[in-house]
C-alpha cells in the first residue's frame, strides 16, 4: 500500500506563501508566511526577514527584519547572515558588517567570501589585506554555494590581483 506525504500545515502555508509570491499576491504571502513561523515553521523567517527588509507585502521594518534574520541565523541559515551584514552595511557599521560576512563564509555560503575579500581589498570593516583578499577570492571561486555573478566576479578580482602582482614583478629591472 502506498501512503502519500502529505505536508505540515506550517509546509504546506510556506508553500502556498511561495506560491502567492511568484503570482504576486504580496500581502497574502507575507500573511501566510508569518502565519507559518508563528506556527513554528523557523525555515520562513528567512523570508519573512527579507519582506519586512524590502517592504514587500508589508511596511519596510528594518528592526523587526534584524530580528527575523537573527532567529534565522540560530537555526543555521547562512543566508541571514549575510543579509544582517547588508543591514549593517546600511547602518554604516563596517566592522559589523565584515563579521556578519564571515559568519556566513564560516558557514560555506561562497557570495560572502566574495564580499569578505572586497572588504580586505578596500579596508571596509578590517584593516586591508589583499592576501587575505586572495585567499577568500579562492575560496569563492571554488564554492559550491555561490551564485554565478559572484563566482564570475571572484574570478575577475583574482584575475586582476594576479595581473597587478605580475605587473609589478615585470616592471623592476
Amino acid at each position: 500500500m502506498m501512503h502519500s506525504v502529505v505536508p505540515s500545515e506550517p509546509e504546506s502555508l510556506e508553500i502556498q506563501a511561495h506560491e502567492a509570491w511568484e503570482a504576486g499576491r504580496l500581502k497574502e504571502a507575507f500573511r501566510l508566511f508569518k502565519h507559518a513561523v508563528d506556527l513554528g515553521a523557523t525555515e520562513c523567517l528567512l523570508n519573512l526577514g527579507y519582506f519586512h527588509d524590502t517592504c514587500i507585502g508589508t511596511r519596510e521594518d528594518k528592526v523587526e527584519a534584524m530580528r527575523c534574520y537573527k532567529l534565522a541565523y540560530r537555526w543555521g541559515v547562512s543566508a541571514a547572515a549575510s543579509n544582517i551584514a547588508v543591514l549593517y552595511r546600511e547602518q554604516g557599521k563596517p566592522r559589523l558588517m565584515f563579521a556578519w560576512y564571515r559568519r556566513a563564509a564560516d558557514m560555506g555560503d561562497g557570495d560572502a567570501q566574495l564580499e569578505l575579500a572586497k572588504c580586505l581589498l578596500d579596508g571596509r570593516g578590517v584593516r586591508r589585506s589583499p592576501a587575505d583578499a586572495k585567499r577568500h577570492l579562492r575560496r569563492a571561486a571554488t564554492s559550491k554555494l555561490i551564485t554565478l555573478d559572484a563566482r564570475n566576479e571572484a574570478h575577475a578580482l583574482l584575475g586582476q590581483l594576479s595581473g597587478a602582482r605580475t605587473h609589478r614583478a615585470s616592471a623592476r629591472p
